[in-house]
């Protein structure tokens, strides 16, 4: 397509550059041997943790999701609609903060406090609460799409409303479940403030506490491409999970939801809000309760200022390269060397600071965080751009043949054809984009705290410098807005899914 020439060329000097810095690392990583205090057994217990902390956290965030969009989709049970975009609200909480909510919560009481902190089975369940909206989302969408059709040929089949759901929607859904439990796998694998309040022992703190506590690169950047190496191991099984079992669709069609009797509506309706209780009233009420307790804690300007300037700066940059790159890849022999561009969203941020300060110390003699604010914008900006390459990348793929024919055949100019015929087509996943990079870049802890500079707090890096010491009434204020600044993203996603 020569009228997207342009577009190609132009996005091979980040193609490039990130290539680079992860093949660097790399090297780096293998090449260099580790200090003696990172022993073999510490590196193996950090390791297990890890993963049997993912484990776990799949697990309760599929037992979650699964059943809550099945109800809200096919089940026509006392409070159905608020539910139905309720169950999403646990998604505007930062995993960090809930943590520290329910240790918090609990410390009056020791031995409640104690079984929370270093067990791996509690503390996934609570980041489960605020991980399963991924798998909900994913689930809900997915039935609305495929489910009413397989619904109705299996009833037509003579099979009963259970046997419908056990044996023909849940295996419809594997797809949506596999896709939303590795997203609940990365954000577990990237926290630090959450385990780190939890007290579990996982290859991101290991980072922290070797780069912090020892000052040693070297090591912390061992430990990280070990993440790293498992981040691409989780995203490599993802996606060669066979495509013959994805179920397809009509799209959206009107059927007679499920009238459950009056012992199954009060079961449906106590199950889901035991889950919004859970998962949102009492985080929210406690977040409150620690605020009102402390009225002189105001939210300073300086960290919402901060934030929201970090946030709008990473987004319109990722929003700038991610439609180069999109429109240079699109239907381009050589898409695979395009899909190195994604993969940032699947390394933690911890790995892509480090990653950035090896790589940098090994070219140029000096550490990135010399750039000041710029550094930790490059390393936001890779880790973020993934979310709207995605969306334009759907966007593209969705076009009609004949509006792509008409771009080849009338036009060559490159930025003409962008503004009238392919712009119109990206501008609502653009916009959806920018929101869902700029909530997450003010979301993102490890990074921030590796790479901002001396003196510059966010939100994010507040609220951990007050958890880190326990204060959690001090930590609830900068809580409370980020959750706020969250819930915008929550209803625009759930909006978007509902109405498509």
């Amino acid at each position: 397509m020569q009228h997207l020439r342009l577009f190609k060329i132009l996005s091979y000097p980040w193609l490039i550059f990130v290539s680079i810095i992860f093949l660097t690392f790399i090297i780096l990583g293998f090449s260099q041997p580790l200090n003696d205090f990172v022993t073999p057994s510490l590196i193996i217990g950090m390791t297990f943790n890890t993963l049997l902390l993912c484990f776990f956290v799949g697990i309760f965030t599929v037992l979650i999701a699964v059943p809550c969009s099945i109800f809200v989709t096919m089940f026509d049970f006392s409070g159905r609609k608020f539910f139905s975009w309720a169950l999403c609200l646990s998604l505007a909480f930062p995993i960090y903060v809930y943590a520290f909510i329910f240790v918090g919560a609990a410390e009056e009481i020791s031995f409640i406090s104690n079984s929370i902190r270093e067990n791996i089975i509690l503390s996934a369940l609570i980041m489960s609460f605020g991980l399963y909206p991924y798998t909900f989302l994913l689930c809900k969408a997915q039935l609305k799409k495929t489910g009413i059709n397989l619904f109705k040929a299996s009833k037509s089949l003579g099979k009963d409303n259970f046997q419908t759901i056990y044996l023909v929607l849940l295996p419809s859904l594997k797809p949506s479940i596999i896709a939303g439990t590795v997203l609940c796998i990365f954000e577990t694998i990237s926290d630090f403030g959450g385990v780190a309040t939890l007290g579990i022992n996982t290859l991101t703190v290991g980072i922290f506490n070797i780069w912090f506590g020892y000052q040693d690169l070297i090591s912390g950047a061992k430990i990280s491409l070990m993440l790293f190496l498992l981040a691409m191991f989780i995203l490599f099984i993802s996606r060669v999970s066979p495509e013959s079992e994805r179920f397809s669709g009509a799209g959206k069609s009107k059927h007679s939801l499920i009238r459950p009797n009056k012992v199954l509506n009060f079961s449906i309706v106590l199950f889901c809000s035991s889950i919004l209780g859970i998962t949102f009233i009492f985080p929210v009420g406690q977040l409150l309760l620690w605020s009102s307790e402390n009225l002189t804690n105001n939210i300073p300007l300086g960290l919402l200022l901060n934030s929201f300037y970090i946030g709008f700066i990473v987004a319109f940059a990722a929003s700038f390269i991610a439609l180069i790159l999109s429109l240079g890849g699109f239907r381009n022999s050589n898409k695979a060397i395009f899909n190195l561009s994604t993969i940032g969203y699947a390394v933690p941020g911890s790995v892509l600071a480090v990653a950035l300060l090896l790589v940098f110390n090994f070219y140029f003699g000096i550490s990135i965080t010399i750039l000041g604010i710029y550094g930790l914008f490059l390393c936001l900006l890779i880790r973020f751009i993934t979310p709207l390459i995605r969306y334009l990348d759907a966007a593209l793929l969705s076009m009609p043949e004949e509006t792509l024919s008409a771009a080849m055949i009338f036009s060559k100019n490159s930025f003409r054809t962008f503004k009238n015929i392919y712009f119109p087509s990206l501008y609502s996943p653009l916009l959806l984009g920018f929101l869902v990079v700029f909530i997450e870049v003010v979301k993102e802890q490890p990074a921030t705290l590796l790479l901002r500079p001396v003196g510059f707090d966010t939100l994010s890096s507040k609220i951990y410098n007050f958890t880190s010491e326990g204060q959690w009434e001090l930590a609830s204020t900068p809580s409370i807005a980020m959750i706020f600044l969250s819930l915008i993203l929550v209803f625009i996603l759930n909006s978007r899914v509902d109405n498509e």
